[in-house]
């Protein structure tokens, strides 16, 4: 929620040049670009709403009336500005050499309603970057800029060793608690920020002493901050957030999807960060292995709708966990050749995203009933692997001659792999 200080305002652009050996006297203090004041004053007026670069805590009223001077500070010009738009485009074309000047007093109105008077450029700053302080710590206390259709994701980061949590999401509850959902559980708990000694922290504490509670509640500092990420950080780890939004277009099973690829089920809202499922147009090249045949992952053995991502993501960590296995595959099986499919797949690369997996069982089942049934998808007769687990040295994979479903060896030759996206 956007926080507004009404700011009745009158501003006096000074614009000013200097004419070599003839340097002109300022009659004023003034404030240059390169000063922090001038740049907090442009912030203001700078459209759009990422709180890091913007102070969209103030809003001056209109219309303003704003006065042109010569080099010789006489009135040239009186302007009247209807909008922030016309505000910050007067404020970008001044060159180096110019600069800008406030009038004082200026009368300004707090968000609880108390009356104040701004005398000088040093209150103003103070006003200014309070008021940036208190949009920050608004912004990441709500955390998500619409918690209907976002959420942060962990993200899978290929050279990081620890992923456990990868594929796990964070979204806000309708009563402002947060939800971490990881391994189809819920854990609920509080997200509350806090600004101390001018570095932002944010104190997450999720209820119970569960496992995940304990790793996830700390304080952290708020190591980063933009559109895209939120990276936490304690004196001795960092965890990087990704914030993920639906694009609210509606889609139809066969539809093109975002990424290129083919929409093929529709969950019918948006829960847990995702409600479309969109299948790669063509299988991931090569036909790999599904991974080692004397290893069992636990956390690759769910079946259901909405659990192959994180399938597929225990998959790449256990066998990344097994020292050397890709040049080495003999430290499972001499009859492994070191290939894993999930591997491949969360490295793939489509449309410029990077967030494809192997589907789970019954993911591929509506592949197979939604698509391929429809002669939609250029899917093979063949066998396809599925991200579920079905023992220690067998997965499960789908006939798309048939639609059955099989237990086959890990290291079964001649099996396509098609990746799934959600969103």
């Amino acid at each position: 929620m956007k926080i507004f200080t009404r700011l009745t305002v009158a501003i006096l652009i000074v614009l000013f040049s200097s004419c070599e050996n003839e340097p002109v006297e300022i009659l004023k203090d003034t404030l240059r670009k390169e000063d922090e004041l001038f740049k907090l004053i442009r912030n203001i007026v700078t459209i759009g709403d990422n709180p890091i670069e913007n102070n969209i805590c103030v809003d001056f009223i209109y219309p303003m009336v704003v006065i042109k001077y010569d080099q010789y500070i006489n009135p040239i010009q009186t302007i009247t500005l209807y909008n922030d738009n016309q505000f910050e485009q007067l404020l970008n074309q001044l060159n180096q050499n110019q600069s800008v000047s406030i009038s004082y007093p200026i009368e300004t109105t707090l968000p609880d309603g108390t009356s104040i008077s701004i005398n000088n450029d040093e209150e103003l700053k103070k006003s200014l970057l309070s008021c940036e302080d208190q949009n920050l710590i608004s912004y990441c206390s709500g955390m998500l800029k619409n918690p209907v259709t976002c959420i942060y994701e962990i993200p899978y980061i290929e050279e990081e060793l620890n992923n456990d949590y990868a594929g796990a999401v964070i979204f806000v509850n309708e009563d402002f608690t947060i939800t971490l959902f990881h391994l189809n559980n819920n854990y609920v708990g509080t997200w509350n920020v806090l600004k101390v000694n001018n570095i932002l922290h944010v104190n997450i504490n999720l209820d119970g002493t569960s496992a995940v509670a304990q790793y996830w509640n700390h304080n952290y500092r708020i190591a980063d901050i933009n559109e895209d990420y939120l990276i936490l950080s304690t004196s001795t780890q960092t965890r990087k957030l990704k914030l993920k939004c639906s694009n609210l277009l509606d889609y139809e099973i066969g539809d093109v999807g975002p990424a290129g690829g083919i929409i093929a089920y529709d969950k019918g809202e948006f829960t847990n960060g995702w409600r479309y499922i969109e299948v790669a147009p063509n299988d991931l090249t090569g036909q790999e292995e599904w991974g080692c045949i004397n290893s069992e992952i636990v956390n690759a053995q769910f079946d259901l709708v909405g659990a192959g991502h994180q399938n597929t993501i225990a998959i790449a960590n256990r066998h990344k966990n097994l020292i050397n296995y890709f040049t080495n595959p003999s430290v499972c099986s001499a009859f492994n050749n070191g290939t894993v499919c999930a591997i491949s797949s969360l490295n793939e690369i489509i449309a410029n995203k990077r967030d494809w997996f192997i589907p789970s069982l019954e993911e591929l089942q509506l592949l197979y009933t939604n698509l391929h049934l429809n002669g939609i998808g250029n899917f093979s007769t063949g066998y396809y692997w599925s991200s579920s687990e079905g023992s220690l040295s067998e997965s499960k994979a789908v006939n798309f001659n048939t639609g059955g479903s099989f237990l086959l060896s890990k290291n079964a030759p001649n099996i396509n792999t098609r990746l799934i996206r959600i969103f």
